[in-house]
């Protein structure tokens, strides 16, 4: 039989199936007591006629539209990518669609999407938010992030002034072995490029200095800089600031991968050679960190997604219940990018 599936509804699968509307609509939406008999005729008509049910129409019926939405900040950021990956594979076994929205970093576009998806009538959000250290939620879009309409988890970063469940990595943990780690082959120098304005980025400095503090190296605030999400091969700039003011330097810790290419640009146009002249550790894995063998910091970024989906679903059944952090460990992959420093080489300020 020959149709359009968008001209053909449910009355004429209930005339094909010889049942009723309220038959086929049960099938359809799996609810409610059929007999096999009514069952089958009711799926053999929806093949025959390519029927394909109005799911926001459905939605509005049930309450749910069995979507959720995930705000990221870039999609071109590779720990945003895994982070999808992970949720819609966790989503989809459980029979709901990912609806995702990115925010390019933008505070007007986050809150935009998220005043959009209240009318798509989504089940839950998973959120990347864009705010900064001392930004707080301005009052007249507070309820677009305390609504328990809509359930909510943050990912990765918090939102100040505000209590909502929260996934994230050990960062100050992890940041604290790292710089520990480079300590522990003579580093007394260590340069850090990172975007600080970000609660994540501010938890891994904590643990960057809180190993200096332990190890008696006075912290030198000059050697932390920060890098403008939107300004291009911002890391190669801050690395040449780095290296110039501080010839002294023998490491530099990269606290957000999306950086680190341009910081090797920088290290190549200077002839700097990993570990021989300048030791380097990064955040978060891929293609690149193996071929150059950086050191790097692992998130299990699979992992965040999966505890993000399971709270979310939790959350949809009982939206009362009190905000949690989950933190997840992070693992270090020590390559070859690390060495003891040269000290003959630096030796203009040690």
């Amino acid at each position: 039989m020959e149709n359009s599936n968008q001209s053909i509804t449910i009355d004429d699968v209930a005339k094909l199936a010889g049942v009723s509307k309220a038959t086929v609509g049960r099938v359809i939406g799996n609810y409610g007591s059929v007999s096999d008999k009514s069952r089958r005729k009711v799926i053999e008509a929806v093949k025959e006629l390519d029927y394909v049910p109005n799911t926001i129409a459905q939605g509005l019926r049930s309450h749910s539209t069995k979507t959720i939405a995930v705000i990221l900040g870039s999609i071109k950021n590779g720990y945003c990518n895994e982070l999808v990956y992970a949720i819609e594979k966790e989503a989809m076994k459980r029979g709901y669609n990912v609806l995702i929205c990115n925010t390019h970093e933008n505070l007007d576009k986050e809150i935009q999407h998220l005043q959009n998806i209240r009318s798509r009538q989504v089940d839950g959000v998973i959120l990347i938010p864009v705010y900064t250290i001392g930004k707080v939620i301005p009052e007249k879009y507070r309820h677009l992030y305390e609504s328990l309409n809509i359930p909510m988890v943050l990912v990765d970063r918090n939102i100040m002034g505000i209590e909502k469940d929260l996934v994230q990595s050990k960062n100050e943990e992890a940041s604290y072995e790292a710089t520990k780690y480079l300590i522990s082959l003579g580093h007394r120098n260590i340069g850090v490029i990172g975007t600080v304005a970000y609660s994540t980025v501010q938890d891994r400095i904590k643990g960057y200095r809180r190993a200096l503090q332990e190890a008696g190296i006075t912290i030198n605030a000059s050697l932390v800089v920060d890098a403008e999400y939107s300004e291009k091969h911002v890391g190669q700039k801050l690395a040449d600031k780095l290296l110039k003011e501080h010839p002294e330097l023998t490491a530099l810790y990269v606290l957000n991968n999306t950086l680190c290419g341009s910081v090797l640009l920088e290290l190549k146009k200077r002839n700097l050679h990993m570990p021989d002249d300048l030791s380097l550790i990064t955040w978060d894995d891929d293609e690149l960190n193996e071929l150059f063998d950086i050191t790097t910091i692992v998130q299990y970024v699979e992992e965040i997604g999966r505890s993000a989906v399971k709270r979310l679903f939790e959350l949809m059944e009982n939206p009362q219940s009190r905000a949690e952090i989950q933190r997840i460990d992070t693992e270090m992959v020590v390559r070859k990018s690390c060495g003891k420093p040269k000290t003959v080489r630096w030796n203009s300020k040690a």
